[in-house]
């Protein structure tokens, strides 16, 4: 069955690193895997939608299962910023997806765990539990914050995951699951 995605992808300055094997950096590691994912699923008639966020959300991508037109919106995407409003990412993200009616659908951030700014991920991670909205957030690190452990885990939602990569191939894999 196709499936909707909304993938929200941080664009904060340290996504600008390097880090393990994600060599030029993290975002490139990043645009890599969501291009995988295209690949695989929009064939299937899934559909793909961008959000970035640094200092504050911006949509980039609406839905669509146009490969070709998300490997342009990937590679286009060649900018960082000041800040990283995790929370205002996922509420951007899960926004996106008000058009899918009636088919699955999944919000999945690329992260490195920082939160500088932004309405907190907790309130973000309700606005997803109460919208009926899966949430997988996969962050590119070797630890997750305690603070951001926390405040997401309280939020009780039932289809949310958090996932800890630290190599490209993990983040791949990780990718390949949401099939």
């Amino acid at each position: 069955m196709a499936r909707d995605y909304s993938i929200a992808i941080d664009i904060s300055l340290s996504m600008g690193e390097p880090f393990s094997d994600m060599i030029p950096s993290k975002l490139q590691a990043s645009k890599e895997a969501v291009a995988l994912l295209a690949q695989r699923v929009t064939v299937g008639g899934s559909r793909i939608a961008i959000t970035l966020f640094h200092e504050k959300p911006i949509p980039l991508l609406p839905l669509t299962n146009d490969y070709k037109v998300i490997l342009r919106a990937l590679v286009e995407l060649d900018f960082t910023g000041e800040g990283s409003a995790l929370g205002d990412g996922i509420v951007e993200a899960v926004k996106m997806l008000r058009a899918s009616r009636g088919r699955d659908r999944l919000v999945v951030v690329l992260t490195d765990g920082g939160v500088t700014e932004g309405i907190p991920v907790k309130a973000a991670v309700l606005y997803a539990k109460y919208t009926g909205t899966p949430l997988k957030i996969i962050v590119l690190n070797r630890r997750i914050e305690e603070n951001l452990k926390t405040e997401v885990e309280t939020a009780g939602h039932p289809n949310l995951q958090v996932v800890l990569v630290e190599t490209k191939q993990k983040l791949l894999s990780e990718m390949l699951r949401l099939i």
